[in-house]
């Protein structure tokens, strides 16, 4: 059996929740719950991941980038990007510069501010990113398949729900 396994996600969880620690009932409901999305994301991930690869050229970190510049068409710097994706300056710098040599991004110094420098899509890159977004839209059609309307919805938002508690947190914290 390997961690990739599904039984194996079962097999953390009862190594995590079923061991005679002194766990009350909520926190092996948190411990069930958290492992759960982590299955459920890295399937998704892993699947989503390999279909745009192949069906488009873009992989999900790729097609992140393309989706901000999509939506900010005058460009963003590579601080805004890395501060939109979470990610550090030098991943988005190196994900942008791999974007450039696929035709996707234009990158220019920012206007006032020649150490800065303004990433921007192309025409390709639009192309490559609406066919990306169809292909996203397929595989999560299919992932979800079954389940209700209602219960994505509902589960969307208590999922936001606890994001919004934990940013708060961590705002009032820091």
């Amino acid at each position: 059996m390997t961690l990739n396994d599904a039984s194996s996600e079962d097999t953390k969880a009862s190594v995590l929740v079923d061991r005679d620690l002194p766990l009350t009932e909520r926190q092996k409901a948190e411990t069930r719950l958290w492992l759960q999305v982590l299955n459920v994301h890295r399937m998704i991930y892993e699947d989503l991941n390999a279909t745009m690869i192949a069906g488009s050229g873009l992989s999900i970190p790729k097609f992140d980038v393309l989706a901000h510049l999509y939506r900010f068409r005058d460009g963003l710097t590579m601080g805004d990007l890395s501060k939109k994706l979470k990610v550090s300056n030098g991943n988005i710098s190196g994900l942008v510069s791999r974007l450039q040599k696929d035709g996707y991004v234009d990158r220019r110094n920012a206007p006032g501010d020649r150490r800065s420098f303004l990433a921007s899509i192309t025409e390709s890159g639009v192309a490559a990113f609406e066919k990306a977004v169809d292909l996203h839209h397929e595989v999560m059609t299919e992932k979800l398949e079954g389940t209700a309307p209602e219960t994505i919805d509902a589960l969307a938002a208590d999922l936001k729900a606890i994001s919004d508690r934990i940013r708060k947190a961590r705002q009032t914290s820091s």
